[in-house]
């Protein structure tokens, strides 16, 4: 099974050891440790390289992360490896995993009667829904703009709690720490400005689509 540190630690580069290989039309390699983090949780995958070949998506396998490289010709198991992650793709997914998750926080502050059920953090379609008694949309969007400026502006910090491993959980400043597996800069102030483009209600949800 393959140690997850991107859990556990915010680095971009580190050393693992080969325990697969996987040939066929889309290659892959499993590591010992791994610091890529896979797609899932609303969150895109890493980019990098390891010893020098790209990594053109990682995902999880039954508890294993394959990563898809470009090649594997050069591998051999138990072979040690250097590992390094792409720092300006991994920060760019980050921030809007924090952006989502503090529209989610904020949303459920402004209006109690509503409730955060789903996160999709990709750039260029990135979004936040909620269900519950819904405020309407002007008066959801007159809210939201001031307090996610602040929110950036008081550079709030974003924390891991719990085991990073067993139960592992995020909490941005003072709201409630919430389930997450997802990567995340240490405060908010990288975010510089959080845009929403546009709030939608459809079939009992709230929807705000949003952009960095």
């Amino acid at each position: 099974m393959t140690e997850k540190l991107y859990l556990s630690e915010r680095a971009t580069t580190g050393r693992a050891k080969i325990c697969a290989i996987k040939s066929g039309e889309n290659s892959s390699v499993c590591l010992t440790t791994s610091l890529f983090h896979p797609q899932g949780g609303g969150q895109k995958a890493d980019r990098g390289t390891i010893e020098g070949i790209a990594v053109l998506h990682v995902v999880h396998n039954n508890g294993e992360i394959d990563h898809y490289v470009e090649n594997i010709d050069s591998f051999t198991l138990g072979q040690e490896v250097e590992i390094v992650v792409d720092e300006q793709w991994r920060l760019l997914n980050s921030k809007y995993h924090s952006a989502g998750h503090l529209i989610a926080a904020l949303g459920e502050k402004l209006f109690p009667g509503i409730q955060a059920v789903a996160g999709h953090h990709w750039p260029g379609e990135a979004r936040v829904e909620f269900t519950g008694d819904l405020p309407d949309t002007k008066q959801f969007q007159e809210a939201m703009i001031p307090a996610l400026a602040e929110a950036i502006q008081a550079d709030l910090p974003v924390r891991i709690c719990g085991d990073p491993f067993k139960n592992r959980s995020i909490s941005i400043g003072d709201f409630p720490a919430v389930p997450c597996g997802g990567t995340h800069p240490e405060r908010l102030g990288v975010l510089e400005k959080v845009e929403i483009s546009k709030i939608k209600i459809k079939q009992g949800k709230l929807r705000v689509s949003y952009s960095l």
